[in-house]
């Protein structure tokens, strides 16, 4: 069970994380170190050490983790040698995202769940989230389509 409230204050940090991911932004783009106090510019090379990337992914996962599901299906192999969505024209190519329907923990499965995941190539397609796991049959949703 989660811990009570947990999942609210994370749908009500998301937009506020989306903020700070524009600041980021502002700040490598914008910031003019010649116009600011002493203080800014402190701040600034503060801000910097914490690393845009981190709230980049946290921005992302976040909208995937809220996104309306769109379709589910299981994954086939075309023509093209790519993966698609089954009896869809959706096909996943290196940096498609969607979740797999996998075991939490991945040497068992007695626990199922719906693991974040990318497909990518690098002599065959695989999951990131779980580099062994057949893409051939493996049932698959997409969030926001």
């Amino acid at each position: 069970m989660l811990k009570k409230g947990m999942i609210e204050r994370f749908r009500k940090a998301a937009p506020i994380i989306r903020e700070l991911v524009d600041d980021l932004a502002w700040i490598q783009n914008e910031f003019n170190p010649e116009k600011a106090t002493e203080e800014e510019r402190t701040y600034v090379k503060h801000l910097l050490g914490l690393g845009g990337n981190c709230f980049d992914e946290s921005d992302w996962r976040l909208k995937r983790m809220y996104a309306a599901i769109g379709k589910t299906g299981h994954l086939v192999r075309n023509a093209a040698g790519r993966f698609e969505m089954e009896g869809t024209d959706i096909e996943f190519t290196c940096g498609s995202s969607c979740e797999v329907y996998a075991p939490y923990f991945s040497d068992e499965e007695e626990w199922m769940t719906w693991l974040p995941t990318s497909i990518e190539h690098s002599g065959d397609y695989y999951f990131t989230a779980r580099p062994d796991m057949k893409l051939e049959g493996a049932l698959v949703r997409i969030k926001g389509r």
